[in-house]
């Protein structure tokens, strides 16, 4: 299923951010950082399971679930 990536990352940021524009780009800088580039993923990026993976951990540490 293409663009899972994409929607995961929305996901974890609309959820963590509740609106907010400033902790929006706090959470894609925090993305970022643990390694995961969210400007390569579009919605019809291929998925990789290593990144999917480290999307759950990430949204996990955030308190998340995805």
């Amino acid at each position: 299923m293409a663009g899972q990536i994409y929607n995961m990352i929305q996901k974890i940021i609309t959820e963590k951010s509740r609106g907010n524009k400033v902790i929006a780009n706090s959470v894609k800088t925090k993305i970022i950082l643990k390694g995961v580039a969210i400007d390569k993923y579009t919605p019809t990026s291929p998925d990789d399971m290593a990144v999917i993976q480290k999307l759950r951990d990430i949204a996990k540490e955030f308190g998340l679930i995805i």
